[in-house]
């Protein structure tokens, strides 16, 4: 049971996963992943949509499988256009992690409901604030925000974003991610403009769809 909840807790956090990658984050087989997937999905905790042809299988907690785990987070909507987005933020979130031990991650969804939370305290700039795809805490205390951008975005769009890093001072540094090297080198060219090399660091990575 208390991996149950560990592992409803999980998909919750990140609103949607696939059953290989729960399997390599708890290293369990495959087949036994599976397993216990349709047992928490016949218990009504979680839901596995069939959602493109060629894709694996998009793993959701219910409202029950949430309130089981102890997270407060709403069930994730079965959005077609962010499927790709939301997965490969998983991989990368996983890899960060194991390329900095001691580190913790924490979602989108959960920044949302944080700044939710202090804005209805009375807190109006936090609605204002840049949510990024997660927020990486290394274990020297540095606040890593975390942007991966899966198609090219324009300069325009790039810089509105690139402004309201600097501004914000609960970040101290962000890794944005581009799908090619030539977006990576614009980004790059935008940054030097603004002065925020210091704060700004353009990565190149490809996502490609995940197999089923």
């Amino acid at each position: 049971m208390a991996q149950d909840r560990e592992l409803l807790g999980y998909v919750a956090r990140h609103g949607m996963v696939t059953p290989a990658q729960l399997a390599a984050h708890f290293s369990i087989p495959p087949v036994s992943m599976r397993d216990q997937l349709r047992s928490l999905e016949d218990a009504g905790l979680l839901c596995c949509d069939d959602v493109l042809v060629g894709w694996p299988e998009v793993v959701r907690a219910t409202r029950s499988g949430a309130r089981l785990a102890g997270c407060d987070l709403a069930p994730a909507s079965l959005d077609l256009a962010r499927i790709r987005h939301s997965l490969a933020l998983v991989d990368l979130s996983e890899q960060l992690l194991g390329a900095h031990p001691g580190s913790a991650w924490t979602t989108e969804r959960e920044l949302r409901r944080d700044r939710m939370r202090a804005a209805r305290a009375g807190n109006g700039w936090e609605m204002r604030r840049r949510v990024p795809d997660g927020l990486l805490r290394l274990d020297d205390g540095t606040r890593v925000a975390v942007e991966l951008d899966l198609t090219p975005k324009r300069s325009a769009r790039l810089e509105l974003l690139a402004g309201a890093y600097a501004v914000d001072r609960d970040v101290d540094t962000v890794w944005w991610y581009l799908p090619t090297e030539a977006a990576s080198s614009r980004m790059r060219g935008l940054v030097a403009e603004r002065g925020l090399e210091h704060l700004i660091e353009p990565r190149t990575r490809r996502v490609e769809p995940p197999l089923d």
